[in-house]
């Protein structure tokens, strides 16, 4: 999904403005956009990186593993703003958990 305001990722789930213009090894501002979604304050996205080419997990976000969701932001009914630091090119999988459990999964090509 390409929507209005750059973000990229699984219409009517979830998306990220931001990740269209990766970096590696460096920090940069990513927000974070879900749908279906009731209470977005009083919930908790964890959000974890998978590099396919080496089948390892990382902490992509750089305050931990986990933040907190706010309100309505460009037609998704919450949002996060985050700071990410991809550390390697090649693909990746994220996986959203919202709560504790699996959310959604999305998948980018993140290059230098």
């Amino acid at each position: 999904m390409d929507l209005r305001n750059n973000i990229l990722g699984n219409e009517n789930k979830s998306g990220v403005i931001g990740a269209d213009m990766p970096s590696i090894n460096i920090n940069q501002k990513w927000m974070w956009h879900l749908w279906g979604i009731e209470n977005p304050k009083e919930t908790k996205l964890t959000v974890v990186g998978f590099h396919r080419e080496k089948g390892t997990v990382n902490q992509i976000l750089t305050t931990g593993w986990t933040i907190g969701l706010g309100g309505e932001n460009n037609g998704a009914d919450s949002h996060a703003p985050s700071s990410v630091n991809i550390p390697t090119a090649g693909e990746w999988a994220i996986l959203l958990y919202v709560d504790g459990k699996l959310f959604d999964v999305l998948a980018y090509n993140i290059n230098d």
